[in-house]
C-alpha cells in the first residue's frame, strides 16, 4: 500500500474516547460508558446518534497532512466493519468508487458494432462527443477500468470470466498507481 507511513501507535486519545489499533473504540467519560470488545465498525457509528464515524477521526490522525485530492477514507478490504488502522487508507473519491463491489459491475465491455451505435446514440443524445476507436471494432470482450469518465484497456479476451478475472487482479494495482502519483506529487510540493 502506499502512501506514506503513519505513526506507529497502539491507541490514541480523542475527545473523550480511547481508539485503538484494531479499530475498537472504549468510551473514557462516565456518563457514556462501553465495554472495547463491543464497539467497532458499524457499532461505533451506531453509538451517540448517528454521524459518528470512527474511522474519519482515525484517519484524520494518522494522516493529519494529506492532499486534498484524497478527501475520503477507504476500508481497503471493502469492510466497513473493521476500522483497523492498517484497514485504513485516504483515497479520492473515484479510486473509492473502483474499490466499492457493486453488483453488475463486470469490469469490461463487449466490443461490438451494435455496441457502438448504441453508446454512441446514447451520447449523442446526451450531447457528450462521440466514443472513437482507435482500432476498428474487435468483437471480443475488452477488461476495462474507468477512472475520472475515462476508460483504461487491460486486455481483451475472449470470453467474459477472464476479463473479469483481469479486472479484478488489476484493479488494487490501478489504485496503488494512481495514489502513488498523487502522494509523490504532494510530498515534492511540501
Amino acid at each position: 500500500m502506499y502512501q506514506p507511513q503513519p505513526p506507529t501507535l497502539d491507541s490514541f486519545d480523542e475527545c473523550g474516547l480511547r481508539y485503538f489499533k484494531d479499530g475498537s473504540v472504549e468510551s473514557l467519560d462516565t456518563f457514556w460508558p462501553c465495554d472495547r470488545s463491543e464497539f467497532k465498525g458499524w457499532n461505533v457509528y451506531n453509538w451517540r446518534g448517528s454521524g459518528f464515524r470512527a474511522y474519519r477521526v482515525i484517519a484524520d490522525k494518522l494522516w493529519p497532512d494529506y492532499p486534498k485530492e484524497l478527501n475520503c477514507v477507504d476500508h481497503i478490504n471493502r469492510c466497513r466493519g473493521i476500522d483497523a488502522f492498517s484497514n485504513l487508507r485516504r483515497i479520492s473519491t473515484s479510486l473509492n468508487n473502483l474499490n466499492q463491489y457493486r453488483r453488475g459491475v463486470k469490469g469490461y465491455r463487449y466490443e461490438t458494432t451494435e455496441w457502438l451505435q448504441k453508446a454512441n446514440g446514447w451520447r449523442i443524445k446526451r450531447k457528450l462527443h462521440p466514443i472513437i476507436l482507435k482500432e476498428p471494432v474487435r468483437n471480443k470482450y475488452v477488461s476495462i477500468i474507468t477512472y475520472k469518465g475515462k476508460p483504461h484497456e487491460l486486455g481483451v479476451f475472449d470470453d467474459p470470466a477472464a476479463a473479469t478475472q483481469c479486472y479484478l487482479d488489476k484493479k488494487e494495482g490501478f489504485i496503488q498507481s494512481k495514489l502513488r502519483d498523487i502522494w509523490v506529487e504532494f510530498m515534492a510540493t511540501r
